[in-house]
């Protein structure tokens, strides 16, 4: 969704549409429902007609997310090194 004017970019967004939430992730709108899905990402709020998502839960969850995969992450460690046989 493209805004038309510079004083429309330049308006803080508060909620986002499915695409403009996906899009601030950098991933597909597909691979944004499918983390949704997964509860990776919030659910958005159903308000008249539109779906939106806070843009700040979004944000969270992503922190969220790298934070786990962060821990996640290989330490250099093998996990076998202290088994005993």
């Amino acid at each position: 969704m493209a805004a038309s004017s510079l004083r429309e970019l330049s308006i803080p967004r508060f909620a986002l549409r499915r695409d403009e939430a996906a899009a601030s992730l950098a991933i597909s709108p597909s691979l944004f429902d499918n983390w949704v899905g997964e509860g990776k990402m919030p659910r958005g709020r159903k308000i008249g007609g539109v779906t939106l998502w806070d843009a700040e839960s979004v944000r969270a969850a992503w922190l969220a997310l790298v934070d786990i995969e962060h821990s996640l992450e290989d330490d250099g460690e093998n996990p076998f090194d202290r088994m005993v046989v």
